[in-house]
């Protein structure tokens, strides 16, 4: 009778779980077929990501085939228990069936105090290597310190103190800013210096902010095995120096052992300029020496009766980025350098910030490679007849570029999407891509299926 008793509240609570828990997924599948020269292949990933939630926690398994075949799995596990909360990702490369890493962290918040751990062992250079890392980032009041010694590992407190812990502790996934185009997968962030398997002390980083008179400073200073003393860096952002059009985006001094590195970055303020955004380029900004601001792009968007109509102008592919992701310690503003500006074949995506550069539509012809300097399109957004929404855009381009395979008024080609909801949880998608050098160029279908 005991057995039976002891029994039924184990199949109780097991009944109890499974029905509190959750079952929920993704099924992302895209083809898409090159006409020129004859039909070929030309890119095709199946995206399958299955997700068990029970109990605050989330149970993940992802796969990715593409035209290669099988090419990412991953295992996934995350979520809290009260102040407490964990991350693991397992990953392989089935191409070769070989182990990809194993990537842990976990946090837990005491006191207005945030203590992270993190501990990798992945693939490296052919070998196997491991990776520690321990922080913690406080506040009290107005200012906020943090500290952070790593193993076999370069530095992360800066990403976590800007962004947090899941700034490396997630796989991303990138759609050129739509569905119908292109995908990629990141995995892998946590990845060791050297393939060792030894606790070797690698850095030790602090790290302060607090607001000063009328600026937020930034003060950093870094050590490692290798160097000692690796340096000490200070920088003010958010300047106000009085113009209400030119803002000082970051001013900042960084000492080294055998030298100092000074820098400034600059930004135009153009305020409320309703539905037109320019894109302005400051030469000589890194140096202190405003030599010329020039208006790179210029770009005009409104949505009238459920569609948005825009059109943007490129008149400078040359963007030069100097200022939005500067950090301490960093010797140079201009990170990322010399961009180019161009359009997505969606939306208006311009620099390396907004999309990737594989991105850019963009025609080639032999070696030469050709980016239209102007586009107009529209994208409309409708309930779909049978559930879920149905959407159309059409995007053309132009070139006013010497030599540039164009057609009448600069045509150089059009990209032309659909996608419709045929259910709840089931979208159909399609995409024609046309250019005056190689008429219809390709054309894509898929499927998105979720539960």
């Amino acid at each position: 009778m005991k057995k039976a008793l002891v029994l039924s509240l184990f199949v109780m609570l097991g009944v109890g779980v499974a029905c509190s828990a959750q079952l929920q997924g993704t099924w992302d599948t895209w083809l898409k077929l090159n006409i020129t020269g004859g039909l070929t292949l030309d890119s095709f990933y199946s995206f399958l990501d299955i997700q068990y939630l029970v109990g605050g926690w989330t149970l993940e398994a992802a796969t990715v085939i593409d035209e290669d075949g099988l090419s990412n799995i991953w295992f996934e596990a995350y979520g809290s228990l009260g102040a407490f909360s964990a991350w693991s990702l397992a990953y392989f490369d089935p191409t070769d069936a070989t182990f990809g890493g194993f990537e842990n962290a976990a946090e837990v918040s005491i006191a207005g105090v945030d203590i992270y751990g993190a501990f990798v062992v992945a693939t490296k250079d052919g070998g196997i290597g491991s990776g520690f890392a321990l922080g913690g980032i406080g506040t009290a009041g107005d200012i906020k310190i943090g500290a952070e010694i790593t193993w076999n590992l370069t530095s992360k407190i800066w990403g976590i103190w800007r962004y947090g812990l899941s700034y490396y502790t997630d796989w991303t996934y990138t759609d050129c800013a739509s569905d119908m185009y292109a995908a990629s997968w990141e995995i892998g962030w946590l990845a060791p210096i050297q393939s060792s398997c030894n606790v070797v002390f690698s850095y030790i980083t602090a790290i302060a902010e607090f607001p000063l008179c009328c600026a937020d400073v930034y003060a950093m200073a870094q050590f490692s095995c290798e160097s000692g003393f690796e340096y000490f860096s200070v920088m003010a952002k958010n300047v106000n120096i009085g113009l209400d059009w030119l803002k000082l985006y970051a001013v900042g001094a960084t000492y080294y052992i055998d030298e100092k590195v000074f820098g400034t970055a600059f930004q135009i303020v153009t305020g409320d300029v309703v539905c037109f955004k320019p894109y302005f380029t400051i030469d000589g900004a890194n140096e202190g020496i405003l030599e010329s601001i020039t208006l790179n792009a210029l770009t005009l968007s409104c949505t009238i009766g459920g569609c948005e109509f825009y059109w943007g102008h490129i008149l400078d592919n040359t963007w030069f980025l100097y200022s939005s992701a500067w950090w301490p310690g960093q010797s140079d503003f201009s990170y990322g350098g010399e961009l180019t500006m161009a359009f997505a074949p969606v939306g208006l995506g311009f620099n390396y910030d907004d999309f990737y550069p594989s991105c850019s539509w963009v025609v080639v012809v032999g070696e030469d490679t050709f980016y239209p300097n102007e586009m107009f399109g529209v994208q409309c957004d409708e309930d779909s007849c049978c559930g879920g929404l149905f959407s159309f855009g059409i995007n053309n381009f132009f070139s006013t570029e010497e030599g540039a395979p164009v057609g009448i008024f600069g045509w150089m080609g059009t990209y032309v999407e659909l996608s419709a909801g045929i259910g709840s949880n089931v979208n159909i998608m399609f995409a024609l891509d046309v250019t005056e050098a190689d008429g219809v160029r390709s054309f894509g279908f898929g499927v998105k299926v979720a539960w």
